[in-house]
């Protein structure tokens, strides 16, 4: 069992603080003099690419077409064997685009070969620029490997560069995972027109373009992969290897995620609440509860779930228990999802609106009808008070019996055992909290014969 050292945060006299925020003053920034007449203009970026969402997808899933670092030297080893000189490979781009715009990118004269996973009918097309593969094609036959302009290949110049990509997938083999579809090579395409016909699917195409040098010779080779060979080519313990390969990054940037400070928070009930009832909620009003599953105001034991953020991806089950008049919270198990209390999950919209009323009087806006998209003349029936709308929005409302400051990296460091003290003696009162946000602390009582929360302060 090990201890969660937090000796380097604050102590416990630097336990969450409620502040009015409307009784503090702001600083001023000096006024920046503008010209008579003119105004600041917002800048934009008027010729920043747009990327959509299915395209973000497509290009993060080429993870799964980039061999590790072994094949790539083994690679690298094989073609320096049969060249005779030094060959390297970097990785210049990745992007998404649509079937439609396969003749954009490729011009002719070119040298383009397909590419097929085992026996899936789908084929990814391998295009070698000219002056690369004309030094390839030289250097094997026994030239110094230089380019002889753009002409096409003849047909023995295309078997002896077919035969250079051959050598590079069985180079590529060992270093690919055993559970993906070998690429073979089918055939050479005999002009624009048979690759263009032969990739056309509906779907996204992938374009993994690699910066290549041959001894002297620098050139480039782009693979394009359509979404449906992509899903062929992705291995079917995808999502395990997924979360493999962010805890491999996780631990290759530790150090990053020791400047990155957030909270952990012990928490012990939950409710629901509407905006409108959350919006009016004073001090002295109670929040009831169905059931804690620790009692402090009794110093009694019990369970917490620890959570991080809006613990969309799990939380962290724990027993809490007093010891030398402290609360400390010992690491059970991890909880997949949300599965410690019964709850709904917040939807955007619930999201929203607790971000929009934990925020309230921490911005000012010099002019704010150019925020609200209800500021039009019509836009609310003037016959109806447009505040009854808040009833509509529901919210989780969650009791903490204490909240920790962490780094990230302690955070992934956490494990089964460990210890986290909570710094939060019995009787010592408890936080409400909306999508993380204190809004309010309170007291556990009894309103006849049901448990809740009566608010001795509130946030903002």
């Amino acid at each position: 069992m090990s201890s969660l050292d937090l000796d380097d945060e604050p102590g416990p006299q630097e336990r969450t603080m409620l502040v009015d925020t409307r009784q503090l003053k702001r600083p001023t920034a000096p006024a920046v003099p503008v010209a008579p007449g003119k105004q600041w203009k917002p800048y934009s970026f008027p010729k920043l690419e747009k990327v959509s969402l299915n395209e973000f997808r497509l290009t993060s899933r080429a993870r799964w077409l980039t061999p590790k670092a072994e094949a790539v030297e083994a690679l690298c080893t094989r073609l320096k064997g049969l060249f005779d000189t030094q060959v390297s490979f970097s990785l210049e781009s990745v992007r998404a685009i649509g079937a439609g715009e396969l003749r954009r990118h490729l011009a002719e004269p070119t040298f383009l070969s397909f590419l097929v996973p085992g026996p899936h009918r789908g084929r990814a097309v391998l295009e070698m620029g000219l002056p690369l593969a004309h030094a390839a094609v030289d250097a094997l036959l026994g030239g110094a490997g230089e380019a002889v302009g753009v002409r096409p290949l003849t047909d023995i110049e295309e078997g002896v560069a077919s035969f250079v990509i051959l050598e590079a997938l069985k180079a590529l083999v060992p270093g690919m995972d055993p559970n993906q579809p070998k690429l073979r090579l089918e055939g050479v395409a005999r002009g624009l027109d048979e690759a263009v016909t032969r990739l056309s699917e509906d779907g996204p195409v992938l374009v993994v373009q690699l910066r290549t040098r041959l001894g002297t010779q620098e050139g480039m080779v782009r693979l394009f992969v359509p979404s449906g060979v992509l899903d062929v080519m992705e291995p079917a313990q995808a999502a395990d290897l997924r979360r493999a390969a962010l805890q491999a990054d996780i631990q290759a940037n530790l150090g990053r995620l020791s400047s990155v400070r957030t909270w952990l928070r012990a928490e012990i009930a939950q409710a629901e609440i509407s905006s409108g009832d959350l919006a009016s909620l004073r001090v002295k009003d109670v929040v009831l509860v169905d059931a804690f599953s620790a009692r402090p105001d009794r110093g009694e034991n019990g369970t917490a779930r620890v959570l991080l953020g809006l613990a969309r991806k799990g939380c962290l089950a724990a027993d809490v228990y007093l010891e030398n008049g402290q609360y400390q919270a010992r690491i059970t198990g991890l909880v997949a999802g949300d599965q410690s209390f019964p709850r709904r999950v917040p939807s955007e919209a619930d999201e929203a609106a607790a971000e929009a009323l934990g925020e309230s009087g921490d911005e000012e806006f010099t002019n704010p009808e150019m925020r609200n998209p209800l500021a039009e003349s019509g836009a609310v029936d003037d016959r109806m008070d447009s505040g009854d709308l808040l009833g509509d929005i529901p919210l989780q409302i969650s009791v903490e019996l204490a909240r920790v400051p962490v780094t990230a990296d302690q955070v992934v460091a956490l494990r089964v055992g460990q210890v986290v003290e909570l710094r939060r003696a019995p009787g010592e009162p408890v936080d409400l909290s909306v999508n993380g946000k204190v809004i309010a602390r309170g007291e556990l009582v009894e309103v006849e014969g049901q448990l809740g929360v009566r608010v001795l302060s509130l946030a903002g």
